[in-house]
């Protein structure tokens, strides 16, 4: 075997690959008329990301609400499976919440 064949033909940036080995369970809860994670409180980003990242089980749109502001950035579309980023350039120690069109669970990293 060769040392090429052994990295992956689409490698994930580093900090990326980083930030996702860091990722939490989530499951949504009825929010109003929206879905909310995590159920109270605040999730608080980490040094292993730069961004707030969405990995949905089913496709759903989230947005990100942030405590030290009161406001929330515009919803995106989270698909099946696959990792978006819900909020880019997000300094270490942010508190936020998630919220969600509908019901989801998967994976977060921030």
């Amino acid at each position: 075997m060769t040392a090429a064949a052994s990295v992956p033909a689409a490698a994930t940036p580093a900090r990326a690959q980083g930030c996702y080995d860091h990722s939490v369970g989530y499951e949504t809860v009825v929010y109003g008329e929206l879905h909310r994670w995590p159920r109270t409180g605040w999730a608080t980003t980490s040094s292993y990301c730069a961004d707030v990242n969405i990995k949905a089980n089913i496709m759903t749109d989230v947005k990100v609400c942030f405590r030290a502001t009161g406001k929330c950035n515009d919803f995106k579309t989270a698909y099946s499976r696959s990792w978006i980023q819900a909020a880019t350039n997000v300094l270490d120690g942010t508190k936020y919440y998630l919220l969600f069109s509908s019901y989801s669970a998967g994976l977060a990293s921030a």
